[in-house]
């Protein structure tokens, strides 16, 4: 495996992923494919446009984000952390599909249980 090419594409979900967080909307959604597919466990979005929107409103109400570990290889990425929301804490694994320097997939993983206590998904 490439060194360079694993530094890629974790560089490319870092800086989407620290864009999002300090609010900077802009620089995170232009780091996302026009055709991405994204995989979460409550909810689906037909575009990069819906998915945009869902991501800042979950920004918006996240009182902190804590980081745990990532991890990259020559076109993946993982981010693991903790962020905490209004309903509680979630510990959330978010899976990046990277190519031409752009995130072309996104699948979350984390447990949904609080999501749908407090009516997520419905």
């Amino acid at each position: 495996m490439n060194e360079s090419a694993r530094a890629a594409a974790l560089a490319v979900a870092r800086a989407y992923h620290d864009a999002w967080q300090r609010r900077d909307y802009q620089a995170a959604w232009q780091l996302l494919s026009d055709d991405l597919t994204v995989d979460v466990p409550v909810n689906s979005y037909a575009s990069k446009a819906a998915f945009a929107e869902a991501a800042q409103r979950t920004r918006e109400m996240t009182a902190a984000v804590s980081p745990i570990a990532e991890f990259g290889d020559d076109g993946h990425a993982v981010l693991l952390y903790d962020m905490t929301l209004p309903i509680g804490d979630l510990r959330i694994a978010e899976y990046f599909s990277v190519g031409d320097g752009r995130i072309t997939r996104i699948t979350h993983i984390h447990d949904t249980a609080a999501l749908r206590a407090a009516g997520a998904g419905q």
